[in-house]
């Protein structure tokens, strides 16, 4: 696939002066999605503002042009757009061609940001005698960031059958609703809805300081695994660990905070302690940080397994998980108002400017919300914001953010996190659910339910699907929003799972996960392990609830065994059929193309692999992930016809790694 790019020499005017003023510095331009097919069609976005980044309105005069020889096509109209201060139009691309480049003109300002876009020539259909046509471009690369191989975790063995998870794995992260109020002092926390509202020392049985963290920290950067650490923002930590239920009453609310809680603040204003005093009524997140920094000096710029901060936990449903603190009730403004858009944000920038005082190089990750409800109105559906009404929770949260930058100097969040839990259904069940009854359609819906996270021509059909009208191409979506509120986040997805893990159909759908993310561009990402402790018993053979997950993140990390792993530099690779298939290319250390093919169906199928950009390759050696086993397994080495070309049988329902050497 292209990618959207920008241009540009030098840097760009601001035309006119005063609030009013259009600056092409600020200004955004952004195309939806980022490559086409020909007759495809586009959205362009501008947003428009000032040198502030102030959003500007509607008495502007926006001009588009698209331009792209054979490829270029004609704009619609351009329309305004008054919740989000954007200019729109549509265009369909007219034929194949190298690019199409969209640019902006807002009155008078040429906008900086102009977007290229890929318009590709289709695959032509497979070679008689074979199913599918893959093709594998070695002159057109990407990055693949090393922490998309994470879960939660994954040093816990509790938490995963059969003891340890791969250590191949690069990236974990402390996360979940105990998290929200947890007290690093002691280690004491709420379960919340999770668990009867108890407070308990679940997380760590030791009252040492930090110790919950530390527990999973120490042995993730002894492993070279990046660490992600929760910071609570929900206002109260546990006070005690009484094993009790604290309530969730609004009558008895203010006892219950006097009296099983702490108040936890974002900063001490004073000096810190490795020690700090238990029996105070504050607790303090800054002075946690200043520990985990003292405790892991240098971690947070370490350049492979870096210490990195997560803004607490899905707040989308705090009104759910942990109304032990916030009950139902609006008698407690302070704790209510972080329920809206500006005191959940407000919240958020004086946490981040906590954080960053005490690590600057730290990278803090940011809202880490539950579902798209948390993404499209910070779970206040169907209420709208007393502010910002029916806008949508992510433009307005990126939209402050990048003011916050200009206001304080510094980048305050890093990366924007969402959970995604696919709601695919089918007849047995939603996907995730490990206890529904395995057949066809629930298969066939777990190893496509990943293009729901990039495909703009699958539609799922699930409430996501029906809140939004249109397919749900999460990725490009959350890109497009960036690049119209805040360039430059970085994406994470810290917590998702698509079912099944203890056999192969989960094996496949996280493998294709996995290439998704690298090609998509996402920054960190973590499995969570909703399975629980063993398959059920249907399965027959005992298999534990992770293995064939395990197997996909090998087929990624450890295929032979010996370190060999997929590249850190992506290669352009299409299929002709995604509902069938999937295939991931890379380049790697040694100058191998290491290619991913999966086969999503029950039958063998044969790929016409085309390699192309690149000297002629001798042999394919070939890695499978089969029901057979959730290990890879080595295959017969295969030749490669004319330096370029290979036809292999994927077996059904398999994951293969096609190692292509000189």
């Amino acid at each position: 696939m292209g990618c959207a790019g920008s241009s540009g020499d030098g840097p760009p005017p601001t035309t006119g002066s005063g609030a009013g003023a259009v600056s092409a510095a600020t200004t955004t331009l952004q195309v939806t999605p980022d490559s086409l097919t020909p007759s495809g069609t586009a959205t362009v976005i501008v947003v428009p503002r000032n040198a502030a980044g102030t959003k500007l309105g509607s008495q502007l005069t926006v001009q588009l042009t698209v331009s792209g020889g054979t490829a270029a096509g004609s704009l619609s109209a351009v329309s305004f757009n008054a919740p989000d201060s954007s200019y729109r139009a549509t265009f369909t691309a007219t034929a194949a061609g190298s690019a199409v480049t969209v640019r902006a003109t807002v009155s008078g300002v040429v906008i900086a940001n102009t977007q290229r876009l890929a318009v590709g020539t289709p695959l032509p259909p497979p070679p008689a005698g074979t199913d599918v046509a893959f093709a594998v471009n070695a002159a057109a690369t990407y990055p693949v960031s090393r922490f998309i191989y994470g879960g939660n975790f994954i040093d816990d063995p509790a938490n995963y059958t059969g003891g340890v998870t791969p250590t191949e794995m690069t990236f974990n992260r402390m996360g979940g609703n105990r998290l929200s109020a947890w007290n690093w002092e002691n280690n004491f926390s709420n379960a919340g809805a999770d668990f009867n509202w108890q407070n308990d020392r679940y997380l760590s049985a030791s009252t040492s300081p930090g110790n919950a963290v530390k527990q999973h920290a120490s042995p993730s950067f002894s492993r070279n695994q990046g660490f992600l650490a929760t910071v609570p923002m929900l206002g109260y930590v546990a006070a005690d660990d009484c094993g009790c239920d604290v309530g969730t009453s609004d009558a008895a609310r203010t006892t219950r905070l006097a009296t099983r809680f702490r108040i936890s603040k974002s900063s001490k204003g004073s000096a810190f302690t490795m020690n700090p005093n238990t029996s105070d009524a504050f607790v303090y997140q800054d002075e946690f940080v200043n520990w985990l920094e003292t405790t892991y000096p240098g971690r947070s710029s370490h350049p492979t397994a870096p210490l990195m901060y997560s803004l607490d936990n899905e707040p989308d449903i705090w009104y759910v998980t942990h109304r032990e603190v916030l009950s139902d009730s609006l008698d407690n403004p302070n704790l209510q108002r972080r329920q809206t858009y500006t005191g959940f944000i407000d919240t958020t920038i004086a946490y981040a400017r906590a954080i960053k005082a005490v690590a600057p190089n730290a990278l803090i990750f940011g809202p880490a919300v539950a579902t798209y409800t948390g993404v499209a109105n910070l779970g206040r559906y169907p209420l709208p914001d007393p502010v910002f009404g029916t806008q949508q929770f992510y433009d307005v949260y990126l939209d402050k953010l990048r003011a916050a930058e200009a206001t304080y100097g510094k980048r305050l969040v890093d990366v924007l996190d969402t959970h995604y839990y696919p709601a695919i259904g089918t007849s047995g069940g939603e996907i995730t659910n490990d206890y529904a009854p395995q057949d066809s359609s629930n298969i066939w819906a777990r190893v496509n339910g990943p293009r729901s996270l990039w495909d703009a021509s699958f539609n799922e059909r699930s409430w996501v699907n029906n809140y939004l009208g249109e397919p749900i191409r999460l990725l490009p979506r959350l890109r497009a929003q960036i690049a119209a509120h805040y360039p430059g986040t970085k994406i994470a997805i810290t917590e998702y799972y698509f079912g099944r893990g203890g056999d192969i159909s989960g094996g496949v759908a996280q493998a294709d996960v996995l290439g998704i993310f690298g090609r998509e561009g996402v920054f960190a990402a973590a499995f969570w392990p909703i399975a629980g402790v063993y398959s059920p018993p249907y399965l027959g053979d005992g298999q534990k609830a992770y293995a064939f997950v395990f197997g996909a993140f090998r087929m990624f990390l450890n295929y032979d065994g010996r370190s060999g792993k997929f590249g850190d530099t992506g290669l352009q690779a299409t299929t002709t059929d995604n509902e069938m298939s999937s295939v991931y290319g890379s380049l790697d250390a040694a100058g191998n193309i290491v290619v991913v093919a999966i086969n999503k169906t029950q039958k063998p199928k044969v790929a016409h692999v085309v390699l192309s950009g690149t000297t002629p390759r001798t042999t394919a050696r070939v890695y499978t992930l089969t029901s057979a086993s959730p290990s890879p397994s080595h295959q017969p080495d295969l030749a490669v016809t004319a330096g370029t070309t290979l036809d292999y049988t994927m077996p059904a329902l398999s994951v293969s790694t096609l190692v292509f050497v000189p």
